[in-house]
């Protein structure tokens, strides 16, 4: 299938005032007044998956739109040159020339990918269940199937229907951070995977926060499951 998607690049005019979660807000805002406005264009809204997603990847604040939420970002950044977040501002500092069509879904191609942001994989009984395994590979295969799960998912929140399993090797670590004052552990890594993604999607838990972000990178073998600590 194919996905509408647009990106613009953002900078706070006062960094130090600057809030992600206002600029989500605002976001959440002006996508609830564009679905009002476009309600009989909007029947197959994606309303599963964020289509609007804020986030900061390597230090570069970075807007994505997909379906409804690029026709919102085309709009918006079309008529502006800056975006109201809260007490502050951001400058549109680059967006793409216009929406771009990219593939989403299965097909006989292997593509890899690597996590750009912490992928928040386990709740709480995962995590558990996790922490209790005893050897590298039964921890490896777990790890590899809540991935393969991530990745189903998302297919499901996009309506695509899979026409074969997601299946998915990774080489990935985990690591405990702390996330809004609580020990949580994290993966970051490579993985391979019949599953075609858009660039800068992200999976798993508080996909919608920045976490689990992903990019694509040239198709180099993973060597095996892997799940070390960080």
């Amino acid at each position: 299938m194919l996905l509408n998607i647009i990106t613009l690049t953002l900078e706070p005019v006062d960094p130090l005032q600057f809030s992600l979660a206002e600029l989500r807000s605002h976001f959440a805002g002006k996508l609830s007044e564009y679905m009002d406005q476009h309600r009989n264009e909007t029947a197959g809204f994606i309303h599963r998956y964020p289509v609007v997603q804020c986030k900061l990847v390597n230090n570069t604040l970075m807007v994505l739109g997909i379906s409804q939420g690029a026709a919102l970002l085309e709009q918006l950044s079309r008529d502006l040159t800056e975006i109201p977040a809260g007490k502050n501002t951001c400058t549109i500092r680059s967006r793409d020339r216009a929406i771009r069509q990219e593939v989403f879904g299965t097909s006989g191609a292997i593509h890899a990918y690597e996590f750009l942001t912490p992928w928040l994989a386990l709740n709480q009984q995962n995590a558990k269940k996790f922490y209790e395994l005893k050897g590298k590979t039964e921890r490896d295969t777990f790890i590899r199937k809540i991935l393969e799960g991530s990745l189903a998912t998302l297919a499901k929140s996009l309506d695509y229907k899979t026409p074969v399993p997601i299946t998915c090797r990774a080489k990935i670590k985990f690591r405990i951070d702390w996330i809004e004052r609580e020990s949580v552990m994290v993966f970051l890594g490579k993985f391979q995977t019949n599953l075609a993604i858009p660039d800068y999607f992200g999976i798993g838990q508080s996909a919608s926060q920045g976490f689990g972000t992903l990019k694509r990178i040239p198709d180099i073998p993973v060597a095996g499951d892997e799940v070390n600590s960080g």
